[in-house]
């Protein structure tokens, strides 16, 4: 019955680790959501959903990929991150 207990918190305190992030990114001066999903591991920008790896830009990062596009989604501080889309640079910044 321990182990059993164990096995479930451990599950727990593992899922409860994940977060979501939300951002206001521009890109070509118009604004839109993106939204980072470490629990589901997706990374969702312009109504299109991304598989998500982590990568090693800035303190955290990620690479986001669908049907062959793929970019690096890089933070930095103070809730401060850009991209680079099909050669347009994208900045976002966290919702807070």
């Amino acid at each position: 019955m321990k182990k059993i207990l164990l096995i479930a918190l451990a599950m727990g305190l593992s899922q409860a680790q994940a977060a979501t992030y939300n951002y206001v990114c521009k890109d070509h001066g118009k604004t839109s959501t993106l939204k980072v999903d470490d629990a589901a591991n997706t990374l969702t920008w312009k109504g299109t959903v991304y598989a998500i790896k982590e990568t090693d830009c800035g303190r955290a990062g990620w690479h986001a990929e669908k049907d062959g596009v793929g970019f690096d989604f890089c933070t930095a501080t103070k809730g401060v991150a850009d991209f680079d889309f099909k050669g347009s640079p994208v900045t976002c910044d966290m919702k807070r």
